[in-house]
């Protein structure tokens, strides 16, 4: 079956792939840097792709919303969301969902030490970058140490970066 529209021309960039039965359902990984990549793109790249073990995204358009893409990826092993202003701990319960995660980076989200308690469902996750508070934010050795024992906590075969 031929594609058309949109599908067509998103699958045609992706891949020169002009026939649905050519669209890949898994993939080692995809990656993209300092890019337009956004909530549509992987809308359109998720709705056919459901295995992948490795996403890397950095600086791309990217939101919680693509997150909650994500989320639906099975064997995902390694996830990369760093320098994403548009990424809030509000997609938290869809990072909840990726259990076969082993690492995360998420540093230079919105997301901060304090608020991955919620991350109890990732027990493979063994490597966690993550900005320990705001940027411009002055914090004490102690207080980030704080932080950190919380989060050990919670992921305690994690080793935690900050």
């Amino acid at each position: 079956m031929k594609l058309k529209g949109a599908e067509k021309q998103f699958w045609w960039r992706f891949g020169h792939i002009t026939e649905a039965k050519n669209i890949p359902t898994e993939l080692p990984g995809f990656a993209s840097i300092d890019s337009m990549v956004d909530d549509e793109y992987l809308a359109m790249l998720l709705a056919k792709v459901s295995v992948m073990e490795s996403v890397y995204l950095k600086e791309t358009r990217v939101t919680d919303e693509g997150v909650k893409l994500i989320s639906d990826v099975k064997q995902l092993k390694h996830l990369t969301l760093m320098k994403h202003e548009n990424i809030t701990k509000a997609c938290l319960p869809y990072l909840n969902k990726l259990t076969d995660l082993e690492y995360l980076d998420i540093w230079r989200t919105k997301i901060r030490l304090e608020d991955i308690t919620v991350l109890k469902d990732l027990k493979n996750l063994k490597e966690l970058h993550i900005s320990p508070h705001d940027e411009g934010v002055e914090e004490s050795r102690d207080t980030i140490l704080e932080k950190i024992i919380k989060a050990e906590e919670t992921l305690p075969n994690c080793i935690i970066h900050t």
